[in-house]
Parts: structure tokens; C-alpha cells; sequence
């Protein structure tokens, strides 16, 4: 798979970017990223809060031929790229909170949004958002106890393009290996980097519940309080138009 990279100074959100490019017919492996975005967007509708040029900000355009009920593992498989990715140029051992956030030591380093568009039952795309936190030496105080950078963790960081390569590489093989054999190709590999089992989660009827392990089909499995098996979707609302899964 082939990337092409457009590098922005600025704009609203990379995502929203990408999505502007997707509808007017941008090829897959388009690739947005910016120094800085105005409007970055988070999971569950969250801001997505940077510094200008102090964090990787990108999007990835993909076109999988795939039912949108397969569209949210997309959010898992970029988590594991990118933590590979990590680990491999910046010498970090990240672990994935289900289901794309990745941490070091309980502070999110990265996050990873995926939305997906689908028309007739079939996926048209999935954009891909990567947000990874590079030479902050501090965070707001809403942010303070809960996120670090690879600065924080290493006393450097990798710059934004020698990094970006390492990341679409990753991606562009474990990509190939989900479209070959969708998530249980990457299943293990997954959960070698997970937080799993333990990981306390949100069940779908607002109680928690705690995760006990991550099927064939990237659907979560949560034992409920009164010993209920109960399984999760990343990005439970998939839906004809427009389906979402997860970033920060």
C-alpha cells in the first residue's frame, strides 16, 4: 500500500480534512497531517487538545471492501500499529486500553480516532486518526495526571516525519494482514500489547464491568457485577450513513 502525505501548517481537523478529500474521491492511503488543528476532535465527542508543532496530528484515508460491522476494528488495528510503531523508534513500551488508547505507566500517550462512511451496505471509507503526544513538557491541569509525552517518558522525541514513516509502515502491514484475515490475524499480536484481562470498562448499560478478553471478531468480553458475559463493540453505533469507533 502506497501513502501520500500532505502536511499542513494548520487546520480545523485533520479528520475533517480527509473526510473533505474522501467525498471528492481522494485515493486510499491519502494522508493528512498538521502542525497544529483547530477543531481536533476526540472519542465520544471530546476536543482533542494540542499545543501547536508539539504533537503528531494525522489522518489516513482507507477504502476496505468490507460490511460496516467490520469497520470499527479498524480502531484496533491502528492502536496496534502505532504501538509497535512506538516501541520500535522511540524505545517505549506502550500498552493498549481497549480499545485504542495507548498508555505508559496509566498516562495516554496516544489516542486513535476511526469513522467510517457506508452507502448500499458496504463500506465507502474509514478515515484513520492518529494523535500521538511528542515534546510536551506539560499539560493543562485538566490533562495533568492523566497524559504524558515521549519527551516526558524519554528526555526526546522523534520528529514528526521519521516517526510518520515508521507509523504508515506499520500500518500498511498490519493492514494488509486484517484485510487478508480480518482482526483474528492480529488478535494475538493485539493482545500482547493490551491491558487485558482486568481492564475495568463501561458495559452498554451504563454499569462496569470488568474486561476478561477480545474476540476473533474484535468484539470486547466484559464479565458484568452479577457474573453476566457481556460483549462489546468498539463504537457501538454502526450505522447505514455514517459509523463511528474511538480517539481520545
Amino acid at each position: 500500500m502506497e501513502f501520500t502525505v500532505v502536511a499542513l501548517d494548520l487546520t480545523d481537523s485533520t479528520q475533517s480534512e480527509v473526510q473533505r478529500r474522501a467525498m471528492a474521491g481522494a485515493p486510499e492511503g491519502t494522508v493528512v497531517t498538521a502542525g497544529h488543528q483547530r477543531a481536533g476532535r476526540g472519542q465520544r465527542g471530546h476536543d482533542w487538545w494540542d499545543a501547536p508543532g508539539q504533537s503528531l496530528l494525522c489522518s489516513v484515508l482507507l477504502r476496505p471492501d468490507c460490511p460496516p460491522a467490520t469497520a470499527p476494528q479498524l480502531s484496533l488495528v491502528g492502536g496496534l500499529a502505532v504501538a509497535e510503531a512506538l516501541a520500535a523508534s522511540a524505545g517505549v513500551s506502550l500498552r493498549i486500553r481497549w480499545p485504542n488508547d495507548l498508555l505508559v505507566d496509566g498516562r495516554k500517550v496516544c489516542g486513535i480516532l476511526a469513522e467510517a462512511a457506508s452507502s448500499g451496505g458496504r463500506v465507502h471509507h474509514v478515515i484513520l486518526g492518529i494523535g500521538v503526544n511528542l515534546h510536551q513538557s506539560a499539560f493543562p491541569d485538566s490533562l495533568a495526571d492523566r497524559a504524558t509525552s515521549l519527551r516526558l517518558l524519554t528526555g526526546r522525541a522523534p520528529e514528526v516525519p521519521a516517526l510518520l514513516a515508521v507509523i504508515l509502515d506499520r500500518l500498511g502491514e498490519r493492514y494488509a494482514a486484517w484485510q487478508r484475515g480480518g482482526f483474528a490475524a492480529v488478535r494475538a499480536a493485539w493482545l500482547a500489547h493490551s491491558m487485558l484481562p482486568g481492564q475495568a470498562v463501561r458495559l452498554p448499560d451504563g454499569g462496569l464491568g470488568r474486561a476478561e478478553d477480545v474476540g476473533p471478531d474484535g468484539a470486547l468480553l466484559a464479565r458484568a457485577g452479577d457474573g453476566r458475559l457481556v460483549r462489546i463493540v468498539s463504537g457501538a453505533a454502526v450505522e447505514e450513513g455514517t459509523v463511528h469507533a474511538a480517539r481520545h
